[in-house]
C-alpha cells in the first residue's frame, strides 16, 4: 500500500484524470478531490492511495512530466527516488533511531506524527535530523525575507496545546508543541510574529505607552508617525502580511533541532518539593526565515523588533531570543 501528498497541481488537472492515469500504474484505492494549495494558491493539492503500486517508474515519471511535487507519507517503509528537476519532489529523509532498551528501531520522520501520536508520544524526537527538504515549499514568492538563529537556551512555542502525556512514563512531554500540519516541522506562527511587533504599539488606555512611544522613536519613527503606521499595519484593510516563520538550517551535531528543558513549579509553597515539567524546545543555533509583505522600512523595523523581544514562550528567562 503507498499513500501519496500531491503538491503544485495544475488547476486544469481533474480528478477524473488523475484517477484514469493512475489506474496504469496500480491498484487505485483512492484520489482526492483536488482542493487549493495552501502553500501556492495559483495551484491545486491532493493525494492518492494505492493499494498496490505496481509501476512506481511510471507514477513518478508522470509526475515529472506534470510537474508536481509529489510525497510519499512517511509512516510508509518504501522508499521514493529524489527527481532531478527543480520542481520535483522535496522529501524528506527519515531518521532511525535506535533505543537504549529495545533492537527496535523508532522512525522518527514526521515530528508532529511522532510527537502527538505514536505511541511512544515523542520518545526519542529529540534525535529527529533536519532536512531542508521542505524549504522551497515555505518559500514565498516576492516576500521579503531575512535569516535569524536561536540562542541559548533556544525557543519554546506553542506550549498551550495539550499534549497526551503518557501516565507511565513520569519522563514524558507535559507541554504541547507546534508543528505544520503538512510537513510535520516546526514552525514560528504568522499570527505569533504579528502580536510581538503589535504589542510595541500602544493604546491610548496603555500604562505604558510612553515607554513604547519612546521605544519606537528609537527605532527611527517619529512620534506624531505613530497612529498612522499602527492602521498601516494593523488595520483590517493594512496589505501587510505576516507569513510563518521556517527553519532553514542547524549548525549542531547531526542535524538535530529539538532538545528537553524543564521547569519546577513551585506553587504558593515555596518549601513544597516541586514535580519537574518536562518540555519540548528548539535548540540553539537553529537559523529560521522570517516572510514578510511590506515596505522595506517596515521589514528593517519587524527585524530590529523580533532582535529585541524575542518569540515564543518564556522570554522573561531568555527563550525565544534571536541572534544574525
Amino acid at each position: 500500500m503507498a499513500f501519496y501528498y500531491l503538491n503544485k497541481l495544475a488547476k486544469t488537472i481533474t480528478k477524473n484524470e488523475l484517477f484514469g492515469e493512475f489506474k496504469k500504474y496500480g491498484k487505485v484505492k483512492f484520489v482526492g478531490d483536488p482542493r487549493q494549495d495552501s502553500k501556492s494558491p495559483e495551484f491545486n493539492s491532493s493525494i492518492v492511495e494505492f493499494n498496490e503500486l505496481s509501476d512506481k517508474d511510471g507514477f513518478e515519471s508522470y509526475c515529472k512530466a506534470k510537474n508536481i511535487y509529489y510525497k510519499l507519507r512517511q509512516d510508509q517503509n518504501t522508499s521514493q527516488s529524489s527527481a532531478p528537476s527543480e520542481r520535483a519532489v522535496h522529501q524528506s529523509q527519515p531518521t532511525q533511531v535506535h533505543t537504549q532498551t529495545t533492537n527496535t528501531k523508532i522512525i522518527v520522520a514526521n515530528p508532529s506524527f511522532h510527537y502527538y501520536k505514536d505511541t511512544a508520544y515523542g520518545n526519542d524526537i529529540e534525535n529527529f535530523r533536519f532536512s531542508p527538504s521542505f524549504t522551497k515549499l515555505f518559500e514565498i514568492q516576492d516576500a521579503h525575507s531575512f535569516t535569524l538563529k536561536t540562542t541559548y537556551p533556544g525557543l519554546l512555542v506553542g506550549s498551550g496545546y495539550n499534549h497526551p502525556k503518557l501516565k507511565s512514563n513520569k519522563d514524558d512531554f507535559q507541554l504541547g508543541f507546534f508543528f505544520d500540519h503538512t510537513s510535520g516541522l516546526p514552525l514560528i506562527p504568522g499570527s505569533s510574529i504579528k502580536g510581538v511587533i503589535r504589542s510595541v504599539f500602544p493604546e491610548d488606555s496603555d500604562a505604558h505607552r510612553e515607554a513604547k512611544i519612546e521605544l519606537l522613536m528609537e527605532y527611527g519613527i517619529e512620534k506624531n508617525d505613530i497612529e498612522l503606521l499602527k492602521k498601516e499595519l494593523f488595520d483590517n484593510n493594512a496589505t501587510t502580511v505576516f507569513y510563518d516563520a521556517f527553519i532553514v538550517s542547524t549548525a549542531n551535531a547531526d542535524g538535530k533541532i529539538f532538545g528537553s528543558d524543564y521547569i519546577t513549579p513551585h506553587g504558593d509553597d515555596g518549601l513544597k518539593n516541586p514535580v519537574p515539567v518536562k518540555f519540548l524546545k528548539i535548540l540553539p543555533d537553529v537559523s529560521f526565515c522570517f516572510q514578510f509583505k511590506a515596505r522595506d522600512e517596515h521589514i528593517k523595523l519587524f527585524h530590529k523588533i523580533i532582535l529585541d523581544l524575542g518569540l515564543g514562550a518564556k522570554t522573561n528567562v531568555g527563550y525565544g531570543k534571536f541572534t544574525e
